[in-house]
């Protein structure tokens, strides 16, 4: 924009919490010094290296007003984006992010319409593979009930449980339920008609079902077999539409993996 000093490079490494909020504090420092770190790491991320590092504290003021400059000088759908994205599982998400944002800046609300620039394509990217995960999901979660709780666990590689938490609100809001992310360690509890995210100091252990959710599964499973029809098995469309991944955790396909 006119009259802002140009933006450089910098030798330096942001380090946060990894919370949204961390994140906007990091755009806050970016914009505020005109640099471009050459990397942005949240605890699980740090490594030895040859930059020297600036923590960047979480201040609930400066990230509110980085959130209100997003939506107020590039609107909501920016907003949305950017905290979608967010949740992507990618290492280099923050640096993605914030190049989008400086550029985003420069444009205004325009931005969003260039989807040729590298910033723009970047972000679309990321948010598109949180949205695509988060939509395969809402299928294939699997619970299992045991003393009450209906528990299921995912292997997700993005952070899609704030994503997953309104459609299973929706869906069963009258059961206590958890779906725990084993690859972050996060889980979403809905007891009692509350619900939260939760970051676990440790991995949960789901126990084991009981005799009467055992012999669910099993006919859940018996049924599955009973529908495939040998002569019209396609293993790659199946797996187009269910990637292997999922398959442990799966009641029907889990023995298959």
């Amino acid at each position: 924009m006119p009259g802002q000093r140009p933006l450089r490079e910098a030798d330096i490494i942001y380090s946060y919490d990894g919370s949204l909020a961390g994140f906007f504090c990091c755009v806050f420092e970016s914009f505020a010094r005109r640099e471009l770190p050459f990397a942005i790491w949240d605890p699980e991320a740090e490594q030895p290296s040859l930059c020297p590092v600036r923590d960047i504290p979480t201040d609930p003021e400066r990230a509110a007003r980085v959130r209100r400059g997003i939506r107020a000088k590039l609107g909501p759908a920016a907003g949305e984006k950017v905290a979608v994205a967010f949740l992507s599982g990618q290492a280099d998400k923050e640096l993605v992010l914030l190049r989008f944002l400086h550029h985003a800046f420069s444009v205004g609300p325009g931005a969003l319409r260039q989807l040729g620039r590298p910033e723009v394509a970047a972000v679309n990217n990321l948010e598109r593979n949180v949205q695509w995960e988060a939509e395969k999901l809402r299928g294939f979660v699997r619970f299992e009930e045991s003393g009450g709780m209906l528990g299921a666990v995912v292997h997700p590689k993005n952070h899609v449980l704030p994503l997953l938490r309104p459609f299973f609100c929706a869906r069963i809001g009258g059961e206590d339920f958890l779906i725990y992310d084993a690859s972050h360690s996060e889980v979403l509890l809905h007891q009692g008609g509350q619900t939260r995210l939760e970051k676990l100091s440790a991995p949960l252990t789901l126990p084991e079902p009981d005799a009467a959710e055992a012999e669910c599964q099993r006919l859940w499973k018996q049924f599955y077999e009973t529908l495939a029809i040998a002569g019209r098995r396609n293993e790659r469309g199946r797996m187009n539409h269910c990637p292997k991944r999922y398959w442990a955790d799966m009641t029907e396909l889990r023995d298959q993996v």
